[in-house]
């Protein structure tokens, strides 16, 4: 029995030995952390050189959205102004969700594995790049691995480590010590913030609050549908509702907040900026919106909207009022923000409104048409050039209008002295190719795609005259031919673009007005079907409503006016600098009657023009 523990004891000697033999060695070849004083200095300056560039890496993904290598660029258009990219002081952060120049919805929203990799990437290049001249004035001799080593990070809620293969060999006189592996852990909210980001991300995909607030938007600080009791036309000057809009999205998008505890309400009213979700932010959050950031507005309707009241037949109103309704296409980008006092991540998305209404299509990888179903099947190829009427080439945009859904299509580019597209257009019977240059009116051709494979547009080159209709105190002028129409507020607006064409020229005459229209209280009564069977065979029943206006003043008055008809030559158009109009005035109304005789009389008087 003494022996055989005797045995045993040396056994677990020489396992001992052993172990320590190995123990060495290993430590020897950096699997350990022991490493001799002498050396200790140069190696710290070597982890903090790794640990410098693991934290640029993790900045550069917190302010570039997720990306170190942003994805391939892709332009915008002049019709869709987002590129892939949105351009934040100088640098392109990419868009997590925006709208592609051919007007597809896309994604390209990092994952955390794609944003590892990017780190480790990103170390690995330039693990040998550190600068050791001091240390080797001092008498020290390193070598490092040339080609770098392998890297692997792991990002963590509220922690980025790395693990980095890398041999570094350092000597000194007799002593030397072999490091192959470094641990690097750096205090980083970088997992944090991503994890938000999907979050708020997701939220924006499922329930578009951003386009219901730039909705609202839409509705306070721009006209979009009412009536207005007022017997003079109502004019909407695009500029002045573009701008409005980018006014009112500037001031109220970065008011925005999410539920949560980063933020303090002024009042109980601000509770309408804060979105409910099934997650509370604690991290602070920027919503930002630039108007120097590419915004597109496009407005659908009539910018010249008409009373009703004063036609023949309808004084029997009592009163005057103007009808309009718009309807608005609205795109812009929005950047998010997390951050606190050392790192920041953000990544922008598009808000996209079309036709008043938030988005409908979901975005996916690969993209989805933000048009009419018509548009997403373009299978018929046709070569569209476009011209003046001097043959010139002149680029344009070009879209496909087949029954009521709109298309773009792409633009003509100037080709061996052509402007050309080769585009691909849905199937469609008489539809019209649309065609738009800056200086020129639209023109439009009539073409059924599954037949014609060939178009050729000519447009008109728009010139801008001054106009004089001598002492007036406002008119509404109209110059309206087929294809063509230009509306002015004179002398507010004192020009006017035109193209050779023939026109139907009026000239309303306004001045200031007193007259007052009393409070209009009526009951009307109606036969309408009934109820029912009987109502299916022809019976009605008489059904009664009461209208009722309080007091109404009318501030301007129409004090003159007329029409003519006139052809405008491009030769009258390149020679010409003004044109003046020679207008019948009237006496000034004193009741509704009176007024509507104005009216009337602006209708059937004759105007005269003349060319300076």
């Amino acid at each position: 029995m003494d022996k055989k523990g005797q045995v045993t004891i040396f056994i677990i000697i020489a396992i001992l030995v052993v172990g320590g033999i190995v123990a060495y060695f290993s430590l020897s070849e950096g699997f350990g952390t022991s490493i001799p004083v002498e050396f200790e200095e140069v190696y710290d300056y070597y982890l903090s050189c790794l640990e410098e560039t693991s934290l640029e890496g993790v900045g550069l993904l917190g302010e570039q959205g997720g990306y170190i290598n942003t994805p391939t660029f892709e332009p915008g258009s002049s019709y869709m102004p987002f590129s892939s990219q949105l351009d934040f002081f100088g640098s392109g952060i990419p868009y997590w969700m925006y709208v592609s120049g051919n007007n597809l919805l896309k994604e390209q929203v990092p994952t955390k594995n794609g944003m590892e990799e990017e780190l480790e990437k990103y170390v690995e290049d330039r693990s040998t790049d550190c600068d050791f001249t001091d240390f080797e004035l001092a008498g020290f001799n390193i070598y490092l691995e040339s080609e770098g080593g392998k890297v692997d990070a792991d990002i963590d809620t509220y922690e980025v480590s790395l693990e980095v293969d890398s041999k570094i060999t350092l000597y000194k006189g007799d002593s030397s010590v072999v490091i192959n592996s470094h641990s690097i852990s750096l205090d980083s909210k970088l997992g944090r913030f991503f994890d938000l980001a999907l979050d708020v991300y997701n939220l924006e995909k499922s329930e578009v609050f951003l386009e219901n607030y730039a909705l609202d938007v839409m509705r306070l600080y721009a006209p979009v549908t009412g009536t207005e009791i007022s017997c003079t036309p109502k004019i909407f000057v695009e500029e002045n509702i573009k701008e409005d809009i980018i006014g009112g999205l500037e001031t109220n998008i970065p008011t925005i907040k999410l539920s949560g505890d980063y933020y303090d309400l002024s009042s109980k009213e601000r509770d309408y900026f804060v979105v409910d979700s099934d997650f509370d932010v604690d991290e602070n959050l920027n919503i930002l919106y630039s108007s120097d950031w590419p915004t597109r507005i496009e407005i659908y309707g009539d910018l010249v909207a008409d009373p009703v009241g004063l036609q023949e037949g309808s004084g029997v109103l009592g009163f005057c009022y103007v009808p309009y309704h718009l309807v608005y296409d609205i795109n812009f980008p929005v950047l998010m923000q997390f951050y606190d006092g050392n790192e920041i991540f953000q990544f922008p998305m598009s808000v996209v409104i079309s036709r008043s209404q938030a988005r409908q299509a979901f975005p996916t990888q690969f993209g989805s048409s933000i048009e009419s179903q018509v548009c997403e099947y373009k299978e018929n190829l046709v070569s569209v050039s476009t011209y003046d009427w001097n043959l010139n080439p002149v680029e344009s945009r070009i879209q496909f209008k087949c029954l009521d859904s709109v298309c773009e299509i792409g633009e003509t580019n100037e080709v061996g002295g052509e402007a050309v597209l080769e585009g691909e257009f849905p199937g469609c019977v008489n539809g019209f190719i649309v065609a738009n240059a800056e200086g020129y009116a639209e023109s439009k051709l009539q073409i059924s795609t599954n037949i014609d494979r060939v178009a050729n547009i000519v447009l008109n080159k728009k010139y801008e005259l001054g106009l004089d209709l001598g002492n007036v105190e406002q008119a509404l002028v109209r110059f309206v031919s087929k294809d063509y129409s230009a509306t002015a507020m004179y002398p507010e607006v004192d020009s006017i673009e035109l193209i050779e064409g023939d026109y139907n020229v009026s000239v309303q005459v306004y001045d200031d007005s007193s007259l007052k229209f009393p409070e209009v209280s009526d009951r009307k009564c109606v036969d309408v079907p009934e109820s029912g069977i009987s109502g299916f065979f022809g019976k009605e029943t008489e059904k009664c409503f009461d209208i009722s206006f309080p007091e109404t003043e009318v501030t301007f008055a129409v004090v003159g006016g007329g029409k003519t008809s006139e052809y405008i030559t491009e030769g009258q158009l390149i020679d010409s600098t003004e044109i003046n109009i020679n207008v019948p005035l009237f006496n000034m109304p004193g009741n509704l009657d009176e007024l509507q005789q104005n009216y009337l009389l602006s209708e059937d008087e004759v105007i005269y023009i003349s060319y300076e």
